[in-house]
């Protein structure tokens, strides 16, 4: 279990007071927040543990979670929730909080997966929480983050690495108190969806589109303010994604 007394003194004042809940595992860490979200929990409630026994990514897949890494989740009541926009900001936290730690250069992939030389070593998922009206009330805010050294499955192997595994050196304590620092100030911070697009990896490059059922060839042309991907595809055609998955083709 990661030490509490190692990540509180590193908390700078901002606009959340976090509240922190430490385990050695959950299932779900952002299903253990909703649940609390639904139970009227304020915001900043957060959970970190050092596994998860069913991760949950994007598109409902299982995110791998052994020991070794990072795994946090947090309830935020913004006065508009965007679960899109919190995402964008959340990545560009990241990078920044592992940046500020180690000397590497984090790449994001549209749109909540963060790159280490051409491996994943991040994933964000951000989900609403609905009132009983359908009114989007607060947004839990996950985050995976690999990083000692780690074994990989072999479907994972080369498409995935952590930031041990690279060479770098860091405790998950520094690294926590360095995301909750770093998603403080980029969600107030008017200049993160430039740096989100500066950052991304697939922006003027062909890709692959992967929503719903269709899978089509395209080229990845602007990001919104919104966080939306702008698309080319073969036909000329420009189409808005707020959902889906594109990989690069090489």
């Amino acid at each position: 279990m990661l030490d509490r007394d190692r990540i509180v003194p590193q908390l700078k004042n901002g606009r959340h007071e976090w509240g922190l809940i430490l385990g050695d595992y959950a299932d779900s860490t952002n299903l253990k927040v909703k649940e609390m979200a639904e139970h009227g929990a304020a915001e900043g409630v957060t959970i970190i543990v050092d596994r998860q026994t069913a991760g949950r990514g994007r598109l409902g897949r299982s995110f791998h979670s052994p020991e070794g890494g990072l795994y946090l989740s947090t309830l935020l009541r913004p006065a508009d929730p965007d679960p899109g926009q919190i995402t964008c900001c959340a990545a560009v936290a990241a990078a920044r909080a592992i940046e500020s730690l180690c000397d590497a250069n984090i790449d994001i992939k549209w749109v909540n997966d963060l790159y280490l030389n051409g491996r994943k070593v991040a994933g964000i998922l951000a989900e609403g929480v609905f009132a009983p009206d359908g009114t989007l009330t607060a947004v839990v805010l996950g985050i995976g983050i690999n990083v000692g050294e780690m074994t990989f499955p072999a479907d994972l192997q080369p498409i995935a690495t952590s930031l041990g595994n690279e060479g770098f050196a860091l405790t998950r304590e520094d690294l926590a108190a360095a995301f909750l620092n770093e998603l403080t100030a980029v969600l107030a911070d008017p200049t993160a969806m430039a740096e989100y697009r500066r950052r991304n990896l697939v922006l003027g490059r062909q890709v692959t589109v992967m929503r719903g059922g269709e899978t089509y060839p395209a080229t990845a042309e602007a990001i919104t303010a919104e966080g939306y991907l702008l698309v080319r595809d073969e036909q000329g055609n420009t189409r808005e994604l707020s959902s889906g998955e594109v990989s690069v083709r090489l």
